[in-house]
């Protein structure tokens, strides 16, 4: 599996405090790459009951804390040249990541009115 991220997200995970990054990054070091070596993206083994990985249209959500901060982070997986997927970040933040993605996925393009 490939990995890369969106601007956005690289400029939400710069303005996360120092802990809040290490927290982000123990849980994808210590749950969630050995959930996708062994297949949890395509079904073949259980994702990581500790991550709460929920999968909206295509778009995965992860909980990488749940107590002081709420922590969510928002990734997709594609397929990628000669069959490697890619999985790219899209979004780090608190709870409120989610419903800000789907207000943005709702806007047509050229549209100021977000929906509530």
């Amino acid at each position: 599996m490939k990995y890369e991220t969106t601007a956005g997200f690289d400029n939400d995970f710069s303005k996360l405090p120092r802990e809040h990054r290490a927290l982000f990054m123990t849980a994808v070091t210590a749950h969630l790459l050995p959930a996708l070596a062994s297949g949890a993206h395509r079904g073949e083994a259980p994702w990581p009951r500790r991550l709460r990985i929920h999968k909206i249209a295509d778009t995965f959500s992860l909980t990488w804390s749940f107590a002081g901060p709420d922590g969510r982070a928002l990734f997709v997986i594609r397929p990628g040249a000669d069959d490697i997927p890619v999985l790219t970040w899209l979004a780090i933040g608190y709870h409120d990541i989610i419903a800000s993605r789907v207000r943005q996925q709702a806007r047509p393009a050229g549209c100021s009115f977000t929906p509530a």
